[in-house]
């Protein structure tokens, strides 16, 4: 099972590795539209141009899938998820889970600490789906850690994973991730969970995913206060 969520989320990343091939056209999933580079940049230029008289900018976040090679061609498939604000203008997946109602599930965190989710709550949830040999979980922690020290007496962060008890401990040894932990609950995961990790899922007090999002982000020129903007926008509309 780790390898298969390994697979996945590599799929949407565009490796740093010298060994994967440069693409010469990128394939819009959208439309099905093939561009050279320079067309490409040009799409990506022509979302800021569209809007440069916005107060508000689009936020785009780029979605790229496996490559395809034909001949000489190597073609990168690629989707985007369009911001303004915090209205999605359009989003690269359907997450057909937001309005899902959790009914109440019982569990216990690695600390030993029961806790609830799902059902009439006097905090909203933010659960993180998370896995140990994720890249993508694992560049958004310290952001992560951020949102729980300045709202953890407002709302309640939770990390779920498939991994056993062990090995989380043993991460948890090496790297800081300060949500509570549950583990081993696969089941329960698949029942919420939409597309590959790293996914948060935001419950308001009723027990309804109000929204889904992708990693925060974690560049290393990007602070981390600036990263967690749009998700305290989100739990303070929950509060």
């Amino acid at each position: 099972m780790k390898r298969l969520f390994t697979i996945l989320i590599l799929t949407l990343l565009i490796s740093c590795n010298n060994e994967r091939p440069e693409p010469n056209y990128y394939r819009n999933q959208f439309t099905g539209e093939l561009l050279n580079k320079a067309e490409f940049q040009e799409f990506q230029t022509s979302f800021y141009l569209n809007y440069k008289d916005s107060i508000e900018k689009p936020k785009i976040i780029w979605k790229f899938f496996k490559l395809d090679k034909s001949a000489d061609s190597i073609i990168q498939n690629f989707k985007y998820d369009m911001r303004i604000g915090d209205k999605y203008i359009v989003r690269a997946q359907d997450y057909k889970k937001i309005g899902m109602k959790i009914p109440v599930q019982n569990f216990k965190s690695i600390d030993g600490e029961e806790i609830t989710i799902g059902g009439k709550q006097d905090k909203p949830t933010l659960i993180n789906l998370w896995f140990i040999q994720c890249p993508g979980c694992i560049a958004e922690m310290p952001a992560l850690n951020r949102l729980k020290e300045k709202y953890s007496e407002k709302v309640n962060f939770v990390a779920l994973t498939f991994e056993k008890e062990e090995d989380v401990r043993k991460f948890l040894k090496k790297r800081e991730f300060e949500f509570n932990h549950i583990v081993n609950v696969e089941p329960f995961i698949k029942e919420i969970a939409s597309y590959p990790y790293p996914e948060n899922i935001f419950i308001d007090k009723n027990g309804t995913i109000t929204s889904i999002e992708g990693p925060l982000p974690s560049h290393l020129d990007t602070d981390v206060n600036v990263a967690i903007e749009y998700f305290e926008r989100i739990i303070i509309k929950l509060l």
